[in-house]
């Protein structure tokens, strides 16, 4: 989950240049960082632990250089521990994304050979043995990282400096990489995001293929062999504006008032990518849909809108729990991974199995060119653009946009999907006025200091409780789980002391009855009863108002969600954009 950044080229002040693609790569993780630049045969290293914010760094002028911001895994949250690693010489450093498996035996296996380690990561072990295969049999770095990489378990990336021969050498399985050249030099990179300015053209190396970037430009390889191979490069594409700020204080807020363009936008041009997955849901025997975290979520509530407005059963499971559902996978399946990142260990490996397995692949994923749309034959590009923010937003609401979309296709009403849509977007638009952000951040005060707080929705509402008390858990620490309406009195309800927090939704649906005598319920028993919905009700202490919008509630639900979860964060004093111990695009197992 690591954010990795090297450069070789013109750029010569290169510790302001890393340091702030460090900072584009910091939603994968912010523990600790550094920077390594090669100055004379020597490399220069300054490593911090902590957020970058608005450090500076004072290293040599370089034209070649590496970075590496940390989501600690192996090791404590330490300066020693930082990334770069140096071998025992210091004219060879490593950084790297992942989890070694085999590490400890390595390890060992080095310092008997009298090699000193300076961290207690798995990365360092590295750098080390590629000291020993230069040293040894005297080959260049390529070859050496070849024979290094082979003999590492698990799923990892690895970037090499040899400042002796003035180049980075990379590989990889699983885990991205994304190299990139342009007018005054090569780079690479773990996301494409911190690549703009630099390159503007990008190639994606595949498992079992491994790059040098040099002055000369970009080497592909076969890993194994070392054959040259022809990348395949192509143009890089991002907004600058989807990196920026501009009037939000956070990219959290801005991310989640840029949901009704994102919706909007969704309905308006991806009618062609939507049939087709539509039409694939229609000739397959059995349909699974793959998520992990608020993507799953988002699938749960996918798969209530296919059954409810298509009749089409589907199965929902979180990616690291799939394997379980891998006998029943035939050449008439089709497995639907939903992603913002697409690179999602857990969602990788469901899908290689699958593949294995002759299923059909599809996926709903904002980030194109990713491992996952590389792999998969049917795709929705959710055109969300980059999500800073660790937390999703609008990729979430843009999935169950995707899915009530490909429910009406199935029916033949996509009209009227669109038209619910749109009434969710200006929906939305009214909800993110001053006066309605004003109730939930009043909310937000009377919560704030609260222990725990409950969730409870039934139908399509109930994946929007499991999906607010993640939003709410994840940014303000406050422990709060989601339940199903109909669950209260199977156990649920022992929870409930003078005065917890309920967030009740209560949509104007065949529902709505029930879920109100639920939140009656829950207030008896000394709950304070936080309802949402289009309409107040005796049941609620207090009532955020919600447009309805019929089936499209789940959309208009997620902003309450969110909102609550980002303003009780900010009485807490936390970072929405970094909460503790989360990563986004979560890359090791």
């Amino acid at each position: 989950m690591c954010g990795i950044f090297g450069y070789v080229g013109a750029e010569t002040n290169l510790g302001p240049a890393v340091l702030h693609a460090l900072k584009l790569l910091e939603y994968r993780g912010y523990d600790s960082w550094g920077i390594a630049v090669g100055n004379d045969g020597r490399i220069d290293l300054e490593k911090r632990t902590g957020k970058i914010e608005d450090a500076t760094v004072d290293l040599p002028r370089s034209d070649i250089g590496f970075g590496h911001t940390r989501w600690a895994t192996h090791g404590g949250v330490t300066q020693p521990n930082a990334h770069p690693h140096l071998d025992c010489t210091g004219t060879l450093a490593v950084i790297h994304n992942g989890i070694i498996d085999n590490f400890r035996d390595l390890r060992a296996e080095l310092i008997d050979r009298g090699h000193h380690f300076r961290s207690e990561t798995d990365s360092e072990v590295v750098a080390h043995m590629l000291e020993e295969e230069l040293r040894d049999t005297g080959v260049i770095l390529s070859r050496a990282l070849s024979t290094v990489f082979e003999r590492l378990r698990g799923l990892n990336a690895v970037i090499a400096m040899d400042v002796r021969r003035h180049e980075l050498v990379a590989a990889k399985t699983i885990s991205p990489l994304v190299v990139g050249v342009g007018d005054s030099g090569v780079a690479i990179a773990s996301d494409a995001l911190a690549l703009r300015g630099h390159v503007d053209r990008v190639m994606f190396p595949n498992d079992g293929q491994l790059v040098r970037l040099s002055a000369a430009g970009v080497s592909l390889f076969d890993r194994r062999t070392l054959t040259e191979l022809t990348p395949d490069f192509v143009p890089l594409q991002i907004d600058r504006g989807c990196t920026e700020l501009g009037r939000f204080p956070h990219f959290m807020a801005k991310e989640m008032a840029e949901q009704p363009d994102v919706i909007d936008r969704l309905a308006a041009e991806s009618e062609a990518s939507i049939t087709e997955l539509a039409h694939e849901i229609e000739r397959a025997d059995d349909v699974y849909l793959v998520g992990c975290g608020t993507a799953s979520y988002a699938a749960l509530t996918g798969s209530y809108l296919l059954a409810g407005i298509a009749k089409r059963q589907v199965t929902v499971a979180v990616g690291s729990e799939f394997s379980h559902y891998l006998p029943f996978l035939t050449e008439r399946s089709l497995v639907i991974a939903l992603s913002q990142s697409g690179e999602t260990v857990d969602i990788i490996e469901a899908m290689q199995a699958a593949r294995d397995r002759g299923a059909r692949l599809g996926a709903l994923v904002n980030s194109p060119s990713s491992t996952l749309d590389r792999m998969v034959s049917i795709r929705v590009d959710l055109n969300a653009g980059p999500e800073q923010c660790v937390l999703s937003t609008k990729a979430y609401t843009a999935k169950v946009t995707a899915l009530l979309l490909t429910a009406h296709v199935l029916k033949g009403t996509l009209g009227e999907g669109q038209e619910l849509v749109r009434r969710a977007s200006t929906g939305i638009r009214a909800m993110l006025e001053d006066s309605w952000l004003r109730r939930v951040q009043k909310v937000a005060r009377e919560i704030y200091r609260e222990d725990s707080l409950y969730v409870v929705g039934r139908g399509l509402a109930y994946p929007t409780a499991l999906e607010t008390a993640l939003k709410i858990k994840e940014v303000s620490y406050i422990h709060a789980e989601g339940f199903a309406g109909g669950e209260l009195k199977h156990g649920v309800i022992a929870l409930i002391a003078p005065g917890t927090p309920c967030v009740v939704f209560a949509p104007l649906d065949e529902t709505r009855s029930d879920m109100l005598s639920g939140a009656m319920e829950l207030k008896s028993r000394g709950g304070r009863i936080i309802g949402i919905s289009p309409e107040d009700d005796p049941a609620f202490d207090v009532h955020i108002p919600t447009p309805d919008v019929g089936d499209a509630a789940p959309l208009v639900n997620a902003l309450p969600a969110q909102m609550l979860g980002y303003h009780t964060a900010l009485f807490r004093g936390n970072d929405p954009d970094k909460p503790r111990n989360l990563a986004k695009s979560v890359t090791v197992k």
